[in-house]
């Protein structure tokens, strides 16, 4: 009897011990810091309002919230478009599954069904990680399919204080915001600085401090700007050609020189933590116009009608150097 009671209670005990590591690993597992807040609406495509927003949120950082609008303007379109592209739908397909099955995943679907766009569907997979965010962007065609070259424009949000107020809702970051540190620059008769930085010959180089449009290309978008332009690219002076929102002309843009490729940080003014953003795929990256922001242009086609493609992302916000985020892009992207 003896025995058997000893047997129990040590049966109880392991038992007792197991459940205590899974806690402890479940909150291990789920206190990683970072969340997604939904904002505005549920996913439909307006054209008029370009509304579609999350915010981005990191416990380390409580003073600071990250918006990102999931397209900007109209799609940027050449070439033709495949009869089959059933390779990227089988990829697409298991990437879907794999994403879905994360803990704490967000998903976000966007019908895009206005004018100017080709019918499609949207998914994003968003999941929180210790250094930032993962992402999965599912396009998926109808009828018509997308272009050798359809950008859309992604919208990386990090209004300071001295930025519109209404901007605050969606993004208020002044640890990263290059418009209130330019405040206090032209308050004290200070040369400005910049806080965006891209690879450009295998180093880190800081984008011009003007609030003006900058973009950059890279090797993707070399080669398509070439081919839209027909080898010449002093026809593509400017970014962009034309505000359908506003009905009137952008404010110009400047060419920087190219680009490695499409990673793009933000630090702040101590260069202690960073704020990255990163989708493969992508052809340019932009700074401002007139918000405080960078942006991804990434090319969804070539895709057949019917058919899906994945897109890898990631959002970095981490504390980390320049040269480390480098290093954290290297290792998930496979560079």
């Amino acid at each position: 009897m003896r025995t058997e009671f000893f047997r129990a209670c040590v049966i109880l005990l392991l038992l007792v011990f197991l459940g205590c590591n899974n806690i402890m690993s479940r909150e291990k597992t789920n206190d990683i810091g970072t969340s997604v807040e939904a904002l505005g609406d549920e996913g439909k495509f307006d054209p008029e309002t370009n509304n579609i927003f999350i915010t981005l949120l990191n416990e380390s950082q409580p003073d600071n919230r990250i918006g990102y609008r999931f397209f900007e303007r109209l799609p940027f379109v050449y070439g033709s478009i495949p009869e089959n592209s059933a390779a990227e739908t089988a990829e697409a397909n298991a990437l879907e599954k794999q994403y879905a099955k994360q803990p704490g995943v967000f998903v976000r679907t966007i019908d895009v069904s206005s004018k100017g766009w080709a019918r499609q569907k949207w998914t994003y997979y968003i999941v929180p990680a210790a250094d930032g965010f993962e992402m999965l962007w599912v396009v998926a065609t109808e009828d018509k399919g997308l272009n050798e070259y359809y950008a859309a424009q992604q919208c990386f949000r990090m209004s300071g204080r001295t930025n519109e107020k209404w901007r605050h809702n969606i993004a208020l970051t002044p640890a990263f915001s290059e418009y209130d540190l330019w405040k206090q620059q032209e308050d004290g008769g200070i040369p400005r600085t910049s806080l965006s930085f891209i690879r450009r010959n295998n180093r880190w180089e800081a984008l011009p401090a003007i609030r003006s449009h900058l973009a950059c290309r890279t090797p993707l978008g070399v080669k398509m700007d070439i081919a839209r332009s027909g080898g010449d690219l002093s026809k593509v002076a400017d970014m962009f050609a034309y505000e359908p929102y506003a009905n009137k002309p952008y404010d110009p843009s400047r060419f920087e020189a190219d680009i490695d490729c499409g990673l793009a940080t933000r630090t702040n003014r101590d260069n202690t933590w960073v704020c990255g953003l990163y989708w493969q795929r992508t052809s340019h990256i932009s700074n401002h116009h007139p918000a405080d922001c960078l942006h991804a242009c990434v090319n969804l086609g070539p895709l057949a009608p019917h058919s899906k493609r994945a897109i890898r992302g990631k959002i970095y916000w981490t504390k980390v150097s320049r040269d480390e985020l480098f290093a954290l892009w290297q290792k998930d992207f496979g560079h």
